[in-house]
């Protein structure tokens, strides 16, 4: 007799936060990262809405701004937030291929908590999701759908072009994009001295983005 399998954990998601995070991804013409809360289900899990956090970023990496992210828990907390359930996180490929990079990997391991939910997404509007579970016993659910949760109203109010408004300032007020000062060169194209410097601009669209979800 052949024992029926445990059946996996359906991770739900709410129809305003699947088009605040395809958004968030399609709009940042460069790497962007953020958070999640989550509220458990008796089937699984509902992430309830996502959002960007103050980082500096560029077209290969992000870096969180660890002051910035301490001001945004202290307020979370103040306005009646859960911490714990801040269980989900996300982060953007950009335009390249989906897969769970080391440094991904190491958010992951190094996430608080319990559990995580994890989404690397792009601008083509792919989004791979995985599962971890670090108590009572280390797990891993990879490939697992996101599955909108029952429409409760919430899709049919939806104003998509509200939304994209916000969730561009969200980025351009969160997200500074880093570019690499370039080595200086002599008229004959000699390299002078490699310099590690960088400079910040403004977040600008990329020509790819579509201006619908």
């Amino acid at each position: 007799m052949e024992l029926d399998r445990p059946r996996s954990p359906v991770i739900f998601i709410t129809s305003r936060a699947f088009h605040r995070l395809k958004l968030l991804l399609r709009l940042c013409p460069a790497e962007i990262a953020g958070l999640g809360y989550v509220t458990p289900r008796p089937d699984g899990f509902l992430i309830q809405d996502v959002f960007a956090l103050p980082q500096r970023v560029t077209d290969s990496d992000a870096e969180l701004d660890p002051e910035a992210l301490l001001a945004f828990l202290s307020g979370f907390v103040a306005d009646g937030g859960d911490p714990s359930s801040l269980q989900f996180w996300w982060h953007s490929h950009v335009d390249g291929e989906l897969y769970w990079s080391p440094t991904d990997l190491e958010t992951i391991e190094r996430f608080p908590g319990n559990r995580v939910i994890s989404v690397v997404g792009n601008q083509k509007g792919e989004l791979l999701c995985r599962l971890d579970l670090f108590a009572p016993r280390r797990e891993r659910l990879e490939d697992l759908p996101l599955v909108l949760a029952e429409d409760d109203g919430e899709s049919a109010t939806l104003d998509l072009e509200t939304l994209r408004r916000e969730v561009w300032a969200e980025i351009k007020a969160k997200v500074r994009v880093r570019i690499p000062v370039e080595p200086p060169t002599d008229h004959e194209g000699v390299v002078g001295l490699i310099t590690n410097e960088e400079y910040e601009v403004e977040v600008e669209p990329g020509e790819s983005v579509a201006p619908t979800v």
